[in-house]
């Protein structure tokens, strides 16, 4: 998983929701929540709403919160209409491996992780695009020079399989990488 840089706000409140978690405390937990809520609507802190949409699609189970993937697709997308990088590559993961309330979409994955990489120079957006290109089964998508850019970038920046991939499907041609759920492939590597 892509890790982010919380802004100060949300790294204490996801410090009280986990520290609350732990020993089982719900006042503290809704501290934390509460810090988070609001640290997005009061402070418009981008990194609150994204850490808010991923406790929200997880739930909690002390609170007695059940996941709610559309509430967190609601946020998830005002972020992505900002252009917040985190927001980008969780939805094109979600795009890529059709979950979490997302239909199946290769193409708008592949845009997403694209502007991630423009915008943000973000090696994981890179790595996944250049597999996605580089797997197409569309002529158009496959050029040769962008698939070597991105996989050299996110080989740069020592993403992990990167290298691999480039030597194993890239340079030998051979088969495909098949990933059925990036998300646990990423967490595998």
């Amino acid at each position: 998983m892509q890790s982010v840089m919380a802004s100060p706000l949300s790294e204490q409140a996801l410090r009280l929701i986990k520290t609350g978690n732990e020993i089982a405390s719900k006042s503290v937990v809704l501290s934390g929540q509460q810090l988070l809520l609001k640290g997005m609507f009061k402070f418009n802190d981008l990194d609150a709403a994204y850490e808010s949409s991923r406790q929200t699609r997880m739930g909690n189970p002390l609170m007695g919160y059940s996941p709610q993937p559309v509430m967190a697709n609601k946020i998830l997308e005002k972020l992505l209409k900002k252009g917040y990088d985190p927001a980008i590559y969780d939805v094109a993961l979600y795009l890529l491996d059709g979950e979490s309330g997302f239909i199946k979409d290769e193409l708008m994955a592949l845009n997403l992780l694209e502007q991630s990489v423009k915008a943000h120079a973000n090696p994981q957006s890179a790595f996944v695009a250049a597999v996605i290109r580089n797997e197409a089964l569309v002529s158009v998508l496959k050029d040769n020079r962008q698939i070597d850019e991105l996989i050299t970038f996110a080989i740069l920046n020592q993403v992990p399989g990167a290298k691999r991939y480039q030597a194993q499907y890239i340079n030998n041609r051979k088969g495909s990488l098949r990933v059925e759920n990036w998300r646990q492939w990423f967490a595998n590597q």
